[in-house]
């Protein structure tokens, strides 16, 4: 899965590089620890030509309490191309994710944590980024639900690639400059759609350790992505 991003760029730098212009936000602020509930930067196939924010955690129309987001911070691509709950928001309600870089939790083996009687498995947290380009961008789901039309996403997940499974089986779909204009396009076809659901180019992202600090919500600034000491 994918719990946690970043997006610490200058959002009118990004709408620069995109070529989009952005919706007004001026309580929004670059994030190193982006948690799920959050408002974020979009880009939605309604308006492929304007960045909004939308509440992190996908609540469809269809579904019976907003309190469903929290389950669906991430969509399976599987799901996506299985279950027709899913047919028409992949068909209709698509949008990009703008971030920085995105985490990853490893679970070591053999350790276990001391809180508990049982103990929990410990988990190193990884930070994914791509060296070449201080912008990524993930492919995403988004609706609205309810009278007062709350808008939110969702991130598409696929199986990890080789430069990503040792540390977790899941990585998020990674679209490129080209391939997020297609997502975004009215009316693109369907095989077009579901080809782009694929695993990131090997090479393409670079990763390493970072600091426990980043597993509390509300834990922020650039300390956040700082890579930790080995231990040698």
């Amino acid at each position: 899965m994918c719990g946690r991003y970043s997006l610490f760029i200058p959002l009118q730098e990004v709408a620069d590089k995109l070529g989009v212009g952005v919706v007004p936000n001026p309580d929004w602020q670059p994030l190193y620890n982006v948690a799920p509930s959050l408002h974020m930067p979009v880009i939605t196939n309604e308006f492929p030509d304007v960045v909004q924010f939308f509440k992190w955690g996908l609540v469809p129309q269809w579904a019976k309490d907003p309190s469903v987001g929290m389950k669906m911070v991430n969509t399976r691509m599987e799901s996506i191309l299985e279950k027709p709950s899913f047919r028409n928001i992949f068909r209709y309600k698509r949008c990009v994710i703008l971030c920085s870089g995105y985490y990853e939790w490893q679970t070591l083996p053999g350790e276990v944590s001391a809180k508990g009687k049982k103990g929990k498995p410990l988990k190193q947290p990884w930070r994914f980024y791509n060296p070449s380009d201080d912008l990524i961008l993930l492919a995403g789901l988004w609706d609205h639900w309810g009278r007062e039309g709350l808008k939110t996403f969702s991130i598409i997940t696929c199986e990890a690639n080789n430069d990503t499974q040792d540390i977790h089986n899941r990585m998020p779909v990674i679209l490129s400059y080209k391939e997020a204009k297609q997502w975004l396009r009215k009316g693109t076809d369907i095989e077009l759609l579901t080809n782009l659901l694929k695993q990131a180019p090997e090479g393409l992202l670079k990763s390493y350790k970072v600091s426990t600090y980043i597993n509390r919500a509300g834990n922020e600034g650039p300390e956040v992505i700082e890579p930790i000491a080995e231990v040698i």
